[in-house]
């Protein structure tokens, strides 16, 4: 359409006769504001259309091809033009039914040849008039629906505005990081928590810079994830750690969800940060947790199989021994074989219990350990005599030396401490097939002040590895599973002497360990110097002692004494008052409490031994009604339970003594004989 100013008026004239147009023309042209378009066919009018704003169209009727009727109903059928006001002219048939055609057609008026200027002129001017009132109305209109248009603008980016701010006030209330971003190059919002939490300010996280807080180790693994979903054009979620202000890194829960416009496009992301640290730390603990209990599962497995083995084993040759004793056609030296056999897996058998007692005790915290005057010489003289046997059994040289002076005398747990020289040095014994195991003795003074005496126990035996020297402390463990089935054990010895040592003030290490090259261990304990006491730099130490047959000597310091035997197991019975027959002791038996109480106030003894665990009367209240009606005989308790509580207990109830089963001969005799000098 060509320009047109606010009073230019266009006007269509039609008529396949030029004289007619020129007649048109001349009768117009002379108007102002008037914009006279020709036409000289019904289908060059109706192309003019689209290209001019016509108020009115002069149509003549007769044209070859297609008449003015025709061309009037084709502009009634087209939306855009069909409300022009079209003035019919023609000079032929003035009949009204002629004339009503021409209106059916959609004319607005007729003027018929030859015509009257001043009417044409006349109408042209009403219809030109009409479509400046309509173009100004129309004007009017375009610029209300404007002004509308703008204040509808104002009022949304109002709106916008208001959103805005609650989203940001609702963003910075939430306890949640929250980020809108239209890629991960692209940041554009943060909420308050962000700058309060990673002390970053707007500056510093436009664009990628807030990468720069992700820990470096998690970074890709996001990006890649959100590459991802901006290709899938879907909402995602990571875990990642983000450094907080104070430079540690926590984890966060990265949850995004995609922004989409009306035609599904992804425009932006909306994400937040959620911090899930303590239940991520909680979640690698429990697995953490669950992988070590599976490996002591495993462990307590392998231990039970192992102490199933260790248990039979010396049970096998003590009933198998004890059933040869019944033979009566075996010799006196195959009896005595046979006795000594039994003897030394019985030892064994305790062994194992007592192990297994003092690792539950460690690991449930009722360790407990006392302080008295440990002679140190005496100490290390006694467990190389122990210990010399099984090294000759090897023919592994046991070798003592001292590394520096030591105190004659210490004050310690001396009952824990040779529990712990006799596990690692028996353990290097065990594990040394050839060569030689050395025990280098020695005291210091640490920065503290503190007293320390250490034993360097070092073999030339297996060795071991770096992975299976990590494990070996703990309980149920060996280095190697093949290692419990070649040498047996029950994988308590080290586990239990690190503990011994640790509730002593020191510990238990392993020094350095080769396969093939053997291993050192290095035992500390605390230990407190009396105040006159001497200094050994040197001592010979025997080469072999036989102590368990010095402890088997008889005694006739008991000889004529009264022994009353509370005790209701007949083999017990049996066994005990065979050790104190020889000794020439006078025992009595009572079965059970109440005839022990019954025979210890009718008649006159010089010690009473008290069982404890007994039916009807126990031990316990045996001894308290004794006590309570004023007997003052030594009593002594005999009891199962190896436990340093069981013994307070013992004495609290009133009892002089306390001997665990199975009963050791010659400390039984020891005891009694305190008990009547």
């Amino acid at each position: 359409m060509h320009e047109l100013t606010d009073q230019t008026v266009d006007i269509l004239l039609v008529d396949d006769r030029e004289d007619g147009l020129v007649a048109l023309e001349a009768l117009l042209k002379d108007l102002p504001g008037y914009n006279l378009v020709k036409a000289q066919s019904g289908q060059e009018a109706i192309n003019a259309l689209p290209r001019y704003d016509f108020a009115m169209i002069l149509l003549d009727v007769q044209m070859p091809a297609m008449d003015g009727f025709q061309v009037a109903q084709i502009i009634r059928r087209m939306p855009d033009f069909k409300s022009i006001p079209i003035i019919f002219v023609t000079a032929i048939n003035k009949d009204d039914r002629y004339v009503a055609k021409g209106y059916e057609a959609g004319a607005v008026d007729y003027i018929f040849k030859p015509f009257d200027p001043m009417v044409l002129r006349s109408k042209v001017s009403v219809f030109a008039e009409l479509h400046l009132q309509n173009r100004k109305i129309r004007e009017q209109a375009r610029q209300l629906a404007e002004v509308e248009a703008r204040q509808h603008r104002v009022f949304l980016q109002s709106v916008e505005l208001e959103n805005r701010r609650r989203y940001r006030s609702l963003a910075d209330a939430i306890p949640h990081i929250v980020l809108r971003a239209t890629g991960p190059s692209s940041l554009e919002y943060h909420n308050d928590l962000w700058t309060s939490y990673t002390g970053m300010k707007s500056i510093d996280t436009m664009g990628t810079g807030w990468q720069s807080a992700i820990d470096p180790k998690d970074l890709p693994d996001l990006l890649k994830t959100w590459s991802r979903a901006i290709t899938l054009r879907e909402n995602f979620e990571t875990e990642c750690r983000l450094r907080n202000k104070d430079g540690k890194f926590r984890w966060q829960m990265f949850k995004a969800v995609a922004e989409l416009n009306t035609q599904g496009q992804v425009i932006a992301w909306l994400a937040t940060c959620t911090d899930i640290h303590d239940r991520k730390l909680a979640e690698q603990n429990f697995l953490v947790a669950k992988k070590h209990a599976e490996a002591a599962n495993i462990a307590k497995t392998h231990f039970l199989a192992n102490m199933s083995h260790e248990i039979r084993t010396p049970l096998n040759a003590i009933m198998g021994f004890t059933e040869l004793l019944l033979d009566p056609n075996i010799s006196m030296q195959e009896k005595m074989k046979s006795v000594a056999i039994v003897r030394r897996n019985g030892h064994q058998l305790l062994k194992i219990v007592d192990e297994i007692l003092d690792i539950s005790k460690v690991e449930a915290g009722g360790l407990e350990t006392e302080k008295v005057d440990t002679h140190v010489i005496d100490l290390l003289n006694e467990i190389k005599a122990l210990m010399m046997i099984q090294a000759e059994k090897k023919r592994v040289d046991l070798i003592f030396d001292f590394g520096s002076r030591l105190p004659s005398v210490v004050i310690t747990d001396s009952t824990r401490l040779r529990q712990i020289l006799l596990n690692i040095i028996g353990n290097a014994i065990k594990f040394t097939e050839q060569g030689s195991v050395r025990v280098v003795s020695r005291f210091r003074t640490s920065m503290d002040g503190q007293s320390i005496l250490r034993f360097d126990v070092s073999d030339t035996g297996l060795g071991m590895d770096r992975d299976s020297s990590e494990k070996i402390f703990e309980p149920f463990s060996q280095a190697d599973t093949s290692t419990t089935r070649l040498y047996g054990g029950t994988g308590l010895g080290l586990a239990l002497s690190r503990r011994l040592a640790r509730a002593l003030g020191g510990d238990v290490r392993l020094g350095k360990s080769a396969p093939g090259l053997g291993s050192t261990f290095e035992i500390e304990v605390k230990v407190e110097i009396p105040a006159f006491n001497e200094w050994v730099s040197e001592r010979e130490m025997p080469n072999e002692s036989n102590l368990e047959e010095a402890r088997m000597t008889a005694t006739d310091e008991l000889k004529g004494k009264r022994i009353l035997l509370v005790e209701d197991a007949e083999d017990n019975q049996f066994l005990i008052q065979q050790f104190l027959n020889r000794t020439g002791a006078i025992v009595d038996i009572a079965s059970n409490g109440q005839e022990g109480i019954d025979k210890a106030m009718s008649k006159d003894f010089d010690v009473v031994l008290m069982d404890i665990q007994m039916p009807m009367v126990d031990g316990y209240q045996a001894t308290t009604r004794l006590r309570n009606a004023g007997y003052k005989v030594p009593i002594i308790a005999l009891t199962a339970h190896a436990l340093v509580e069981e013994r307070e207990k013992c004495i609290a109830t009133g009892c002089d003594g306390h001997l665990t089963k199975p009963i050791n001969r010659q400390q039984l005799i020891e005891r009694l004989v305190e008990a009547v000098t």
